[in-house]
């Protein structure tokens, strides 16, 4: 087992490994094959199968600026669906606060619950806004 381990260091040493846009298009990959068996559709498996073979062949990759410059474009273009995301779960686990995501700047603002429809100021850039807690 040692050596299958030191033979996997070896083999992945300079190549890029995984990120968050592999995991996305894995992720993706599953579900459209899930879609695809569930639906029987030809097409939607070969789909499911390139996106697969993108994210191995970018996890393979010894190109490690251009697949970093990629997932940084990733994140950036996703950044709102994530941030928003983390403002639902937030607010799920938190029974007392809600959590809210300003228009303006994008910060998470925190505000209490069970109080009607409140007025909240942004710390970050002052902006207020009218939110139902």
């Amino acid at each position: 087992m040692k050596k299958m381990r030191e033979w996997m260091y070896r083999f992945m040493y300079g190549r890029y490994g995984s990120d968050q846009l592999n995991m996305t298009l894995i992720f993706s990959a599953l579900i459209m094959n899930f879609a695809a068996i569930l639906l029987r559709s030809f097409w939607l498996s070969v789909l499911c199968d390139v996106l697969f073979l993108c994210a191995v062949y970018r996890m393979f990759s010894r190109n490690i600026v251009k697949r970093s410059l990629e997932n940084r474009k990733f994140m950036d273009r996703t950044a709102g669906i994530r941030r928003r995301w983390k403002a639902f779960n937030l607010t799920r686990k938190d029974r007392a606060n809600r959590y809210s995501v300003c228009p303006k700047c994008s910060q998470i603002v925190r505000y209490p619950r069970h109080r009607g429809n409140i007025e909240v100021i942004c710390p970050k850039c002052g902006t207020t806004f009218v939110r139902r807690s």
